[in-house]
């Protein structure tokens, strides 16, 4: 299969797309080497090299992403790295081994369009609720070692970082993820004029390979995955899948159900092995590289090639590089994106009985703050619905018929 030329092309707006997805990664990246002790090494190596895999073989700016659910609820407990690993290393066989059936009547079934878009309805809710909690300060900075300021200090650079949005988000000049992010880590060494780049420290921390057997295996499948894996049917295979049909059309060819879901294995698989984190793709973070100009793979092999130049070259003081960075300019990366993504149910508005089902996960997603239960709630009623509906077109049939 030929991909189109000019796919992995490096260039300013590709650049600024590649890190559009920063707001997502860092915060839990970094509390994951922070609290769980997790290798920043390896960390870092093992999600540039499936960044890089990931662009080149789809050609496309597809997001590599930490599995949300799994790495919230590990810093919420201070789950060691070895469970974090053998995750990883769990999920990995469990996608690999689900990319050699054939998913696509399954998701057919089970992922329809109503449902897809209350998914990309939700998860927009959750990317915008997280980034007014990072802009209100309300994320925590010993979690995320992410730089602190006061809440008013905070909101002034948001607004700020708001504004460069809006005007720059087009530019081919002045690309608007890269001027917030060199914005961002300027404000940080203004801050912290003697613990700045003093504090950092070339040289790596040696990755260790080994199959993650030592883990307690309640916590891996229990507390860990079980969590994790409705919400990655329903994101990172079936929206991401969609998402990349809805951006790039004939492009997206490449991004399948079964071929995510090898991906998504493979590289689990791999960030198990050398102690990593759980990964994923994302439709979220497909619009985030998207939105900020990415286009083609060389988003990916820009930012790949950072995160592993950054594990190897600075893997000691990755947590003190960034944070540097306010979390309110994360904060409204996140709004933006979550604002962007939720624009996808579009399509459905004209329908009253689609967009009932897609609303229905979506306010369900607010409520909760859970996509796994809305994505439950929101099948369950798409059958409701469904049944109302054919119900209504048989009595109506029924009483032509008598009339």
């Amino acid at each position: 299969m030929q991909i189109p030329k000019g796919r992995f092309k490096i260039n300013l707006m590709e650049i600024s797309g590649s890190l559009g997805d920063l707001a997502t990664f860092l915060p839990l990246a970094i509390g994951l080497i922070v609290v769980n002790g997790v290798n920043a090494t390896s960390l870092f190596l093992s999600a540039g090299v499936v960044y890089i895999a990931a662009g080149l073989y789809y050609g496309l700016p597809m997001p590599v992403q930490p599995l949300k659910a799994t790495s919230a609820i590990a810093i919420a407990m201070a789950v060691g790295p070895d469970e974090i690993s053998a995750a990883a290393f769990t999920m990995g066989v469990i996608f690999v081994l689900l990319s050699l059936l054939d998913l696509k009547r399954f998701f057919g079934r089970v992922f329809t369009r109503p449902i897809v878009r209350g998914i990309q309805l939700g998860l927009g809710i959750l990317l915008v609720k997280s980034g007014w909690k990072m802009v209100f300060g309300q994320n925590g900075n010993a979690v995320t070692g992410m730089a602190e300021s006061t809440v008013l200090y905070g909101v002034a650079i948001a607004v700020v970082c708001a504004g460069i949005i809006l005007l720059s988000r087009k530019s081919r000049r002045y690309p608007a993820a890269i001027v917030i992010t060199f914005f961002g880590l300027l404000l940080g060494l203004l801050e912290r004029p003697s613990g700045g780049l003093s504090s950092l420290a070339m040289g790596w921390i040696r990755p260790e390979w080994s199959i993650p057997f030592n883990a307690d295996l309640y916590t891996v499948l229990v507390v860990l995955l079980l969590p994790q894996i409705p919400l990655t049917f329903a994101n990172s295979l079936a929206a991401t899948a969609e998402t990349s049909r809805q951006y790039f059309g004939e492009g997206a060819r490449r991004v399948t159900i079964r071929s995510l879901a090898a991906s998504l294995g493979a590289a689990n698989l791999f960030a198990g092995l050398i102690g990593g984190m759980p990964v994923c793709h994302g439709s979220g973070g497909l619009t985030a590289h998207y939105r900020f100009g990415a286009r083609g793979g060389g988003a990916n092999l820009f930012i790949g090639g950072l995160f592993v130049a950054l594990a190897l070259l600075f893997g000691r003081s990755i947590p003190e590089l960034f944070g540097l960075m306010p979390l309110s300019i994360l904060g409204v990366m996140l709004i933006y994106v979550g604002f962007e993504h939720a624009r996808l149910i579009a399509d459905v508005l004209e329908d009253s009985r689609e967009l009932v089902v897609a609303a229905s996960i979506g306010l369900m997603t607010l409520a909760t703050g859970n996509l796994a239960v809305a994505f439950i709630i929101g099948i369950a009623m798409n059958e409701i619905v469904g049944k109302l509906t054919r119900k209504d077109v048989w009595r109506k049939a029924a009483w032509e018929k008598s009339s």
